[in-house]
């Protein structure tokens, strides 16, 4: 086989294991932020951060605010992660990404009080890094752009920056 055919199988197999952590990532904060298996999903010095959210920096802080915010503030959540477009570097050590977000939720109000069913819509841009043979979110940036209670008249959109 050819280097270049090789580089570029190498490249679609990259690409491909990006989408797969994506989706193990889903499934984790599905899972109510599952530690094990959202350690499993980030590089140790990983960043995370939505505004409105939360930010956390370092994977030890970043899975406990995602447990939290799992369990806390969106006890039930199903995650669909779609279309996403992955660039490789030339090094093929490290990755880009954005994929849109599509969720269903029950919220807990601010304040408390019984949980609202919730949409939950926007984007994510990610960088990635591959370590001991596996590729990890190394930072993670959610940009929301519908967050709404389903029972709403009118979808509440947070201001962005798709808004100028």
């Amino acid at each position: 086989m050819s280097a270049d055919i090789e580089k570029r199988l190498q490249r679609m197999e990259d690409i491909e294991d990006i989408k797969q952590l994506i989706a193990r990532y889903a499934k984790a904060v599905d899972l109510n932020g599952d530690p094990a298996l959202l350690t499993a999903c980030f590089t140790e010095d990983a960043s995370w951060n939505c505004e409105g959210v939360g930010g956390w920096q370092g994977r030890d802080a970043l899975v406990a605010g995602l447990r939290e915010t799992c369990t806390v503030t969106l006890p039930w959540a199903l995650h669909y992660m779609t279309q996403p477009i992955i660039t490789v570097a030339e090094d093929g050590q490290t990755a880009s990404g954005e994929y849109y977000l599509w969720e269903l939720a029950k919220a807990t109000p601010e304040g408390g009080g019984a949980t609202e069913d919730t949409w939950i819509g926007g984007w994510y841009e990610s960088d990635f890094r591959k370590e001991n043979g596996g590729w990890r979110f190394s930072k993670t940036e959610l940009f929301l752009k519908l967050l709404s209670a389903t029972s709403k008249a009118d979808w509440e959109t947070p201001i962005g920056p798709w808004q100028g």
